[in-house]
């Protein structure tokens, strides 16, 4: 579609203005809105934005640096994530890539980082298809007071706990091309989670990204507040994105990873599965970015707490999911609310791709696999030494990455001093939330 015809067509829908967006490497969401006037200019020449845009804190300020220039970038759109949006009268928003004024790509940008790791698939045959499963709790934005008082899962009377919100969320994410499969109360006071169907390539991470920005917008439209940090409460359970994944054969659209009736998985998906058991020390850097992400891996609170896989089994890293012996998916359970979900999907193809190349066999189900990083300043050490997920993702990025997450921690150490600390981890303070519970 040209940028023309998709005026054409904005007009008719009553859009008078459009939303240039991005994630940053937080996963934040950051725009430009223009009016409709420029949207075919500004599709052929692009946006322009801040050349310090991905290297910022979670508040907005640059990282510390060496003083220097910070050149432009353009934001170049992607038509194919053009959607008009249901809760904001009048809006569209568009997404699309990062490059540099004299059009060379950003290496940095998570989105070009992920079509990377997708071409490396293509190249095997295959297509990545992901299903991205979020809990996030729902708040009262003054307060923090969750919607409802007890970790009842699935009550019917908890799912309707706000019936309006609820409704305006559940009518908005299909006609921005997101198709719930299930919404239900999660397995905390004021949590919830919600399914949707998978998608191939990019897309997946664009669906995830445009799903997570909905939930905060409508959210704040009815004085509730929707953080998708991973461990907003120390007492109520964590909040996860597990990443659900297939591999399909890119000349015949069978699922590559299903087994036979002797197991649910191929070799092909042992070795996928090995990949990321291998590497999830590194991988968790990616996964779990916060200095916050790491209090939710705890025994017995269904989140991993080594490089483990198995069966069902939901204390795994990867979760191998095998409904009837021919659709078996897996899913990673390693990942928390906060991954920027462009990151998440691209790290944890990345791991599964290494097991691929190195044709690795994964341990028995169940036998204990590495552990993982307690804290993210020894996970982002482990990424730092991964020379396979180093050239997969590129250094580029993973510069660049380790820039901003380091300065996370820097953050915390000077915001409390016993950081690191089992007490620590026993714990959720103020400045957690006020850092990553509002715009990530």
């Amino acid at each position: 579609m040209r940028a023309e015809t998709a005026v054409r067509l904005l007009q008719a829908a009553g859009v008078r203005r459009v939303r240039f967006e991005i994630a940053d490497t937080h996963g934040i969401a950051r725009s430009k809105t223009v009016p409709l006037e420029r949207f075919t200019h500004d599709v052929e020449h692009g946006v322009t934005l801040y050349g310090g845009i991905l290297l910022q804190d979670p508040r907005g300020d640059d990282v510390p640096l060496p003083p220097g220039p910070r050149p432009d970038f353009l934001l170049r759109a992607d038509l194919d994530t053009l959607v008009v949006l249901p809760h904001a009268p009048g809006e569209a928003r568009i997404g699309g890539d990062l490059s540099t004024t004299d059009g060379r790509p950003v290496e940095a940008d998570a989105r070009r980082v992920l079509r990377r790791v997708l071409a490396r698939y293509e190249h095997l045959g295959l297509v990545a298809r992901t299903g991205v499963e979020y809990e996030f709790y729902l708040l009262d934005a003054a307060t923090w007071a969750p919607v409802f008082p007890d970790p009842q899962v699935y009550a019917t009377l908890r799912n309707a706990a706000r019936p309006d919100w609820r409704d305006d969320l559940l009518d908005a994410l299909p006609r921005l091309g997101i198709d719930v499969s299930a919404f239900a109360a999660e397995n905390a006071p004021g949590q919830y989670e919600i399914t949707f169907a998978p998608a191939d390539g990019v897309a997946a991470a664009d669906q995830a990204f445009v799903f997570r920005t909905t939930v905060k917008e409508i959210s704040l439209r009815h004085a509730l507040h929707a953080p998708f940090m991973s461990k907003p409460f120390a007492d109520a359970a964590g909040s996860g994105c597990h990443l659900h994944h297939s591999l399909l054969d890119a000349r015949t659209g069978s699922n590559r990873l299903a087994g036979s009736p002797d197991g649910p998985l191929s070799t092909l998906g042992r070795a996928f599965v090995a990949g990321i058991v291998e590497h999830a020390p590194a991988l968790c850097a990616l996964l779990a970015p916060t200095p916050n992400d790491f209090k939710r891996f705890r025994a017995g609170a269904f989140a991993p707490v080594a490089g483990t896989w198995g069966v069902d089994d939901r204390a795994a890293a990867a979760r191998v999911v095998d409904r009837d012996g021919s659709g078996a998916r897996v899913e990673n359970r390693l990942a928390g609310a906060a991954a920027n979900p462009y990151i998440a999907v691209a790290a944890s193809l990345a791991g599964g791709l290494l097991g691929l190349q190195a044709e690795r066999e994964p341990p028995p189900p169940g036998a204990s696999g590495p552990s993982l990083p307690t804290t993210l300043d020894v996970a982002l050490d482990a990424l730092e030494e991964d020379a396979g997920l180093r050239d997969i993702l590129g250094d580029e990025f993973v510069r660049t990455y380790l820039l901003v997450k380091r300065n996370d921690v820097a953050r915390a150490r000077a915001a409390c001093a016993d950081y690191a600390t089992d007490e620590w981890r026993r714990r959720v303070d103020d400045w957690e939330r006020r850092e990553y519970g509002e715009l990530i």
